[in-house]
């Protein structure tokens, strides 16, 4: 199924086309991730209307993040993937269970969140919410490319409200994940590379300081685009930081200019999460270092589906009694 997966991607025109080994090993981490997590996603088998066994459910959601997210045109992936999966997995008998399924943990994901009033949880939310609370769980780089009101920061800012590990609600699934604290870089064509490195130290600083078994710590970097631009060139730290959130000798400042030497014991507690957003593609060799996730023009049921959920919430606002 991953060699067909690789194989389909290739063969596309664009940016799409630039796979490595790399997809391989994070589709397996996703995949082992949603399997020993999987009775927080996968419903009840008398509650499923599709009846799979836990490995298919959880490669499905794999290649859901880690190939699929890149695709503007998801439907040939779709039927294309679907008929890969025999034995020892479950047989797919129609691409629109692979669909059912993802949008079912996407929508399942997006519900625990606190969503505020007058948004609509459309697809491209549902999504951009959904890769990013893996993304982030998992310590993966993510780049979110899509044009402005793709919802990419309205989904940031609705993660770092919720993800708040144990003390999100009773009953809550998320109680059952890391806490998360965002720190926000805004790019631009006077962007440093010392700026950069400076906000990953933080970062890592914080999530020393507290536990990386209790917090992760994530640097978003808005409008990544922008620094492409910069005659500074200040992306081109972003190489090694992507890899281990280091870069070069540990003597660097952090964001108040003070010497940051951590103390970094674990890899994994070095490392801290990543998110780019962008309103374009950035150079392979950068988004290659982590997974992609893009969003196109919305098409006219989603934009009926943008204004339904606007307005029905309009409604419910106005009908709630005052307290």
């Amino acid at each position: 199924v991953l060699a067909g997966a690789q194989n389909y991607m290739r063969e596309r025109k664009d940016e799409c086309s630039f796979v490595s080994l790399r997809d391989v090993e994070r589709a397996m981490r996703v995949m082992l991730w949603f399997y020993s997590n999987i009775r927080h996603f996968k419903p009840k088998s008398n509650n499923s209307p599709h009846s799979m066994d836990g490995t298919t459910f959880s490669l499905i959601l794999s290649l859901a993040i880690c190939y699929r997210a890149k695709l503007e045109e998801r439907e040939s992936f779709d039927r294309d993937i679907s008929v890969r999966f025999s034995n020892p997995l479950s047989r797919i008998n129609d691409f629109t269970i692979l669909q059912y399924e993802i949008e079912r943990c996407q929508q399942l994901i997006l519900d625990e969140m606190a969503v505020g009033p007058n948004i609509a949880k459309n697809n491209a939310l549902r999504e951009n919410v959904f890769m990013m609370f893996v993304c982030i769980e998992l310590k993966i780089p993510l780049f979110v490319i899509g044009k402005p009101g793709s919802s990419k920061s309205l989904a940031k800012s609705i993660i770092s409200n919720s993800m708040q590990g144990i003390r999100c609600p009773d009953g809550s699934i998320l109680q059952n994940f890391k806490q998360i604290q965002i720190m926000s870089y805004q790019c631009s064509q006077l962007s440093t590379a010392d700026g950069i490195i400076g906000i990953f130290n933080t970062c890592r600083n914080i999530q020393h300081k507290t536990g990386s078994n209790v917090l992760t710590a994530c640097v978003v970097l808005e409008e990544v685009g922008l620094a492409e631009d910069s005659p500074l060139l200040p992306l081109k730290v972003l190489h090694p930081l992507l890899e281990d959130s280091s870069y070069g000798s540990e003597d660097v400042q952090d964001l108040q200019g003070s010497p940051v030497k951590p103390k970094i014991v674990d890899e994994n507690e070095k490392r801290v999460a990543f998110i780019g957003i962008s309103n374009w593609s950035l150079d392979p060799a950068k988004m290659n270092r982590g997974i992609m996730v893009s969003r196109g023009d919305p098409g006219i049921d989603e934009l009926i589906v943008s204004a339904r959920g606007i307005c029905e919430s309009s409604v419910l606002q106005e009908t709630s009694p005052k307290g």
